[in-house]
């Protein structure tokens, strides 16, 4: 199907709008480029029919086109054509391609709330929210005095839009955006519901966040489209909140679109919450109740959404492969997630990043540092090509991880300042603390005379790892620290030995959680030799037979591997 213009027989009003739904259906379907042309078009239709809200609602579609497949230089054209912007001239000066499309977003708003298109408006203000929080602005004027620049996405920003998007709900029935004519039928309903969900045995099934999915909701005199909208800010103020690495708040907003949103939710963003509430589970309370949640998902999830949840399956699998030390089963499947991906250049990017820091991951399990070392740098130039500045940073820090293990640890820590830097520009408070832990780990092992220093950097990351990170990170934590203590020649054990064995016991009970059986080992390998220091010969021989059990069970890792393959 291509948009070409008819010799006669155009309906004004009419062929704009289908050059919006032509290039809205090839966009669902991915054909990026064909899409573009399409709206390109409609937007050239609308502009010379002075139809307004056709225009509107196009430039909302591309903007949309753009988030979801990157921007190329072609589309650079469409952004700086007069149609876009409204202007005769353009922009003006040359910008880059992130700072055009803000200004046609910040156009395409304008419009909207200059016509009264308040969904319309709360739509581009949730992909304004979007763009804030993944792209750092800069200064369009590019002459006069330099000031000075805080280059720093502003979470401020994302927080005002989500907030002004929910305030559709707000605005219904104002605005001429619907007027209700309730006869009483929808109140005789919302009493008879309410009767039904204050059942004292309703409250006894609710036993975790999954479960809230199956709960009685309430009718409601909003339209589902006006539902899904505000339901949206909340799906993305979860993401948000994932983004700046506050657990508990994406946890809290992936309920209130569970508890409020769930009859009126796409499959999509249905899905999209199932995985974010797992996802908790998985990251907090270990693999075996996120798989329990996940095969109720499975039930519960229609044909059109089962992709996200097999995502989140193969994602779950691959980390406790990893964690168990299967190594062949986590290769195959890093490879049925690359073969998720779309082959061509440029789409699926998120997909093929994902499946590609966890072919690193693998092959750095694998003590296979220079093929591990491919594949990250590979990532990188991939992710710097994409302006995937956010994902750059998970790069760095990987980076700086396979030099670390590989013994070259000096050769690891630009790459870890690297990442910092990149936290700190995209407020990524967690990653942050991550890569802060990072560095202190490579300072330990360049040797005893860098522990305070080392020491310093773990107490610094500390508060925001254990108020916010998971299970593998607050050991991996609570590990660095014992080790700053016991790498500190000014430090006693016998003076003080809980400031060794309550970290050491802590990390060593938290990755018995996740299976993480190397791990575990060298924990209680710590704890026993703690222990034979104090002269405590049964607490050591506990100890002891605790590193011997999980070292058994590292050894059997590949029978147990094999009866895993099968079944996969």
């Amino acid at each position: 199907m291509s948009p070409q213009v008819p010799q006669s027989g155009i309906i004004l009003g009419r062929y704009e709008a289908a050059l919006l739904c032509l290039g809205t259906l090839h966009s669902r379907f991915g054909h990026s480029k064909t899409a573009l042309d399409a709206l390109t078009e409609a937007v050239c239709f609308s502009q010379r029919n002075n139809d307004d809200a056709c225009l509107t609602y196009t430039l909302a579609a591309i903007c949309n086109l753009f988030f979801e497949t990157g921007t190329s230089r072609h589309s650079i054209g469409i952004i700086e054509s007069p149609h876009s912007l409204g202007t005769s001239t353009g922009m003006g000066t040359p910008s880059s391609t992130q700072q055009l499309l803000l200004v046609l977003l910040k156009r395409s708003l304008k419009r909207a709330d200059s016509l009264k298109l308040t969904s319309l408006s709360a739509h581009n203000r949730l992909t304004l929210a979007k763009f804030d929080l993944k792209h750092v602005k800069r200064p369009l004027v590019s002459f006069g005095p330099k000031a000075s620049t805080n280059l720093k996405t502003c979470p401020i920003d994302v927080c005002r839009e989500l907030r002004l998007s929910g305030r559709v709900l707000t605005d219904f029935g104002s605005d001429n955006i619907s007027l209700l004519n309730d006869s009483g039928t929808f109140s005789t309903s919302w009493l008879k519901n309410l009767a039904t969900v204050n059942n004292k045995n309703m409250w006894s099934i609710h036993r975790n966040d999954y479960d809230v999915f199956n709960w009685y909701l309430q009718p409601s005199p909003i339209p589902a489209s006006v539902l899904q909208l505000a339901g949206s800010s909340y799906l993305l103020r979860s993401t948000s909140w994932e983004h700046y690495g506050s657990a508990p708040l994406v946890r809290v907003n992936a309920l209130v679109y569970a508890t409020c949103f769930a009859d009126v939710a796409s499959s999509s963003e249905s899905s999209l919450a199932y995985v974010k509430l797992i996802q908790h589970l998985a990251v907090f309370k270990g693999h075996s109740e996120a798989f329990s949640a996940l095969k109720l998902a499975e039930e519960k999830s229609s044909s059109t959404s089962k992709f996200q949840i097999r995502l989140l399956r193969l994602q779950m699998l691959h980390d406790r492969a990893l964690h168990r030390g299967h190594l062949k089963l986590a290769q195959k499947l890093c490879d049925d997630l690359g073969d998720l991906a779309s082959s061509g250049n440029g789409v699926d990017m998120d997909l093929k990043t994902e499946a590609s820091l966890r072919q690193a991951r693998t092959l750095l399990s694998s003590n296979q540092f220079g093929q591990a070392e491919a594949v990250a740098s590979n990532l990188f130039c991939s992710c710097y090509k994409y302006n995937m500045q956010v994902e750059n940073a998970t790069v760095l820090l990987l980076l700086a991880e396979i030099h670390k293990k590989s013994g070259n640890v000096m050769l690891g820590l630009p790459y870890a300042l690297a990442s910092l830097s990149f936290c700190k520009a995209f407020n990524l408070d967690l990653l942050e603390a991550c890569a802060t832990l990072t560095i202190a780990e490579i300072w330990l092992a360049l040797g005893p005379g860098h522990a305070k220093r080392a020491s310093y950097l773990v107490h610094k990351s500390l508060p925001m790892i254990l108020g916010h990170g998971g299970l593998e990170l607050c050991a991996r934590a609570n590990f660095a620290l014992a080790k700053c203590y016991l790498s500190d020649p000014t430090f006693s054990i016998v003076t003080d030995p809980s400031c060794v064995l309550d970290p050491l016991s802590q990390a060593a009970e938290e990755l018995q959680i996740l299976e993480y059986h190397e791990m575990v080992a060298e924990a209680f390998y710590l704890i026993a030799m703690v222990y034979n220091h104090l002269g405590m010969v049964d607490e050591r021989e506990e100890a002891a037979a605790s590193f011997k059990n999980h070292l058994l069970s590292l050894e059997n890792a590949n029978q147990a591997e094999d009866e895993e393959l099968l079944f996969y």
